[in-house]
């Protein structure tokens, strides 16, 4: 028997959660071929000396709705071992493009320097993307969400009122066409505005529509913070009225009057599982800090109307005042936990990497770390990316243990060079997934090794109702990373997060390599899941 590669001597750790054992894999027309003792010889044949050999990693949670499109070999993701993303989270997707949601991804790409690279024009429905991606040729397979906000923005633009009834079937009827095009399911941003605009019927009206294409929902909740209880109360009232599988995004607990509240609501999905039914299941990424706009830590009436609107508020003295009376505290009561990551208006470079209390005691005390904070929001309208340094490192730990809950990065595949490469990005973008294998398996044996593969490949396979992926087995296909376990690590930091990771040997998408020994061959062989 021939094949065209055959990895021998391998440590396979195969995504299901059982034991690693030792053996070859031999792959042929992009599949799995063999698995165990192989006889036969490859076309080319890889001694692994060693090496774990597991199933590409799925990143259930990620960004790179916009940035794939100009960065197609996906070099922060498959770098890290990662063959399939799934976009469109957080409510926030690159399709469908009408109406005020066409305007908020056309201003992504010309704020972010990428104007000239990408033209959005090439789509508008999920479909037309999910073909624009496919056309060119991509280093990853990918599949998406349809967004909440894309949807609302659509129908509704940026107003914070509730839908009329035939404007909740117009966007019914939206979410209806994605998911006849292709998408995996729907999600909602609850936490950012237009999606904390909508009530639980609408939401509800939505997911039933993505549960009748076989979806499942995930969720940026309405609150990771004081309201976490309450908020997970609510996604979970959406799953069982919708009847939808629940996917909770990057669960996490913020503020220290909120630490330890993890043990609860773990504790409540998995009784709603046992008593009710409801598929529930959850996502972390492995950090102690989120990342998401710094306008988002104002008010949400604030944002009514959308950016505009936000912008003119900020310049009106009285509105300004109650907009920082209005500062969600408890995202913004430690300001040396604030670091802003990246601005658009080049006047502000200075602001990147610093925090909002340096920023501060830089300009002295006539300016308060509010209203720095506010400026910031105002000169670069909008645009501006910070981290928060709120969680607690053992919540983290919790969450990781639990059955429930897989891995995630919450990032976007990026490039070292460069718009894609400019600022001080959470370092999740390049390291979550050799992160966890390198800091919480071997060196603080947080979990063992199959079991944090199962979080990041055969557990994200099974939510997504792949059956050929997300495992090593036979006729699987051959996405495949390799990586040694005693190298694997994260090598980036928060201020020098551009840093692809050690470690990470070859990563092969549907039977090529897109990484052979550590670099990248530049490959595309990605697929579009879901069409």
């Amino acid at each position: 028997m021939s094949y065209e590669y055959v990895l021998r001597n391998g440590r396979i750790v195969d995504g299901t959660g059982s034991p690693w054992y030792r053996g070859d894999v031999a792959v042929a027309d992009g599949r799995i071929a063999a698995v165990g003792a192989v006889a036969g010889e490859g076309d080319a044949e890889i001694d692994l000396a060693g090496d774990v050999v597991a199933p590409g990693f799925i990143d259930i949670h990620t960004h790179s709705d916009f940035t794939l499109p100009a960065n197609r070999d996906a070099h922060s993701k498959v770098r890290q071992g990662v063959t399939l993303e799934i976009v469109g989270n957080c409510g926030t997707s690159a399709a469908p493009r009408y109406g005020a949601a066409a305007r908020s991804v056309d201003d992504w790409f010309e704020s972010n320097g990428l104007g000239d690279e990408v033209d959005p024009d090439e789509w508008d429905s999920m479909a037309n993307y999910l073909a624009f991606l496919e056309a060119d040729g991509l280093s990853l397979n990918v599949g998406s969400l349809v967004g909440h906000g894309n949807v609302r923005a659509a129908v509704l633009g940026h107003e914070d009122r509730s839908p009329s009834p035939d404007e909740l079937e117009e966007m019914c009827d939206l979410v209806a066409e994605a998911m006849a095009d292709g998408a995996v399911g729907l999600s909602t941003g609850l936490f950012y505005p237009p999606g904390c605009y909508a009530d639980v019927d609408e939401v509800v009206a939505l997911a039933e529509v993505a549960a009748d294409h076989d979806g499942f929902y995930a969720t940026h909740m309405r609150s990771e913070s004081d309201g976490l209880i309450e908020s997970v109360e609510e996604t979970l009232e959406i799953g069982r009225r919708a009847d939808v599988p629940v996917q909770v995004s990057h669960h996490k607990a913020i503020g220290p009057d909120n630490w330890g509240k993890v043990r609860a609501t773990l504790r409540r999905m998995e009784l709603v599982r046992q008593r009710e039914g409801i598929d529930v299941q959850c996502d972390q990424y492995p950090y102690v800090a989120s990342s998401t706009s710094l306008g988002a830590l104002l008010p949400n009436w604030a944002h009514d109307g959308g950016d505009d609107a936000l912008l003119e508020r900020l310049r009106d003295p009285e509105t300004r005042a109650r907009i920082r009376d209005d500062l969600k505290a408890d995202r913004t009561s430690n300001w040396d936990g604030i670091l802003v990551t990246g601005v658009q208006n080049p006047d502000l470079k200075a602001c990147e990497g610093k925090t909002i209390a340096e920023l501060a005691a830089r300009d002295g005390e006539d300016r308060r770390p509010a209203d720095i904070l506010l400026d910031i929001v105002l000169e670069d309208g909008n645009r501006t990316m910070h981290v928060n340094f709120g969680m607690d490192e053992t919540d983290v730990r919790t969450v990781m243990r639990h059955d429930l809950t897989m891995v995630g990065s919450d990032g976007s595949s990026l490039r070292q060079s460069g718009p894609l490469g400019e600022g001080v990005p959470h370092p999740r973008n390049y390291g979550t997934f050799p992160r966890v294998l390198g800091h919480y398996v071997r060196e603080e044996e947080v979990i063992p090794l199959e079991r944090a593969v199962h979080k990041m490949t055969g557990m994200p396979a099974s939510r997504l109702g792949l059956d050929d992926r997300g495992v090593v087995k036979r006729d699987a296909r051959a996405d495949l990373t390799v990586f040694d376990p005693e190298t694997v690590e994260q090598t980036g930091d928060f201020l020098d997060p551009a840093a692809y990771p050690a470690g990470v040997e070859h990563v092969l998408v549907n039977g090529e390599f897109v990484v052979e020994d550590g670099d990248h061959t530049g490959a595309r062989p990605g697929d579009v899941i879901g069409t």
